[in-house]
């Protein structure tokens, strides 16, 4: 994988430098220095990428599975490992993306569909928002 790929596929994953980084257990200069080719990328990189790749994918084919009708998504991570603890240690982010690329296709597919808040049940509230 060279700069460029590494830069592409996280932008698609919507993930920042910083967020990255931290799924990584690196330092944000690591990514940048990765980034802009002033540092050699080591394979684990494109494994995470990849795993990160296959949750999107995954989820929005679960997404759209559930077409036609809303695609619920997750502001936080704690409300998204609440729902999906399979998932935890993947960032929220990646469940946002997914339904967008959900939403995508019910779009190209003439299927209406929009992205919503999903809900919490008492149980699964999210710390962020009790504070």
């Amino acid at each position: 994988m060279d700069a460029l790929e590494l830069t592409a596929r996280r932008e698609a994953l919507g993930l920042d430098q910083a967020t990255l980084a931290g799924l990584l257990q690196w330092e944000v200069g690591a990514v940048v220095d990765c980034e802009t080719a002033t540092r050699d990328i080591p394979t684990l990189v494109g494994a995470k990428l990849d795993q990160l790749e296959l949750a999107r994918d995954t989820i929005a084919g679960l997404l759209e599975d559930t077409l036609p009708g809303d695609l619920p998504t997750y502001a936080t991570d704690a409300a998204f490992w609440n729902a999906w603890p399979h998932m935890r240690g993947i960032p929220a982010t990646i469940h946002r993306v997914a339904a967008a690329d959900a939403l995508r296709s019910a779009k190209w597919a003439g299927i209406d569909a929009r992205i919503v808040p999903a809900r919490l049940h008492t149980s699964e509230q999210d710390p962020a928002r009790t504070h």
